[in-house]
């Protein structure tokens, strides 16, 4: 079993929904930046939080343009498209602690800019790394 650690933003609302075994539960996709410059591109990662801590999330208002940091365990997990018949592949973090990023502005807000890297954040293909 992998473990995660990750930032990302999430990319839909969240809806709290209940289990066939009466068990509340939210899924949601996060987005991840992964690289800089002309090889960045945006990972998509589903997360799933079940029971006290789904409705965490859901009642400390975590929504659509949030940051977050996630952790738990990871499964490439297959499943068919809406279609009903079309396979694909996504990965699965079973979330096991996560919080908000503070200082992040909504999606929409100024100064989000995906294409720069972090205040603090070391490009090794442009600087040096610190001795």
């Amino acid at each position: 079993m992998s473990q995660l650690y990750c930032t990302g933003r999430v990319v839909s609302e969240l809806e709290l929904k209940t289990s066939a075994k009466q068990v509340p539960y939210v899924c949601f996709p996060i987005a991840e930046r992964v690289g800089y410059g002309k090889t960045a591109h945006t990972q998509y990662i589903s997360v799933w939080a079940w029971g006290a801590m789904a409705r965490q999330l859901v009642g400390d208002g975590v929504g659509k343009g949030s940051v977050l940091w996630v952790s738990g365990s990871l499964e490439l997990e297959e499943y068919a498209k809406k279609d009903g018949v079309t396979r694909d592949k996504r990965l699965k973090l079973k979330l096991k602690d996560w919080g908000l990023v503070p200082g992040q502005p909504a999606q929409g807000e100024p100064g989000q800019d995906q294409s720069i890297p972090p205040p603090g954040t070391i490009d090794g293909e442009r600087e040096d790394l610190p001795e």
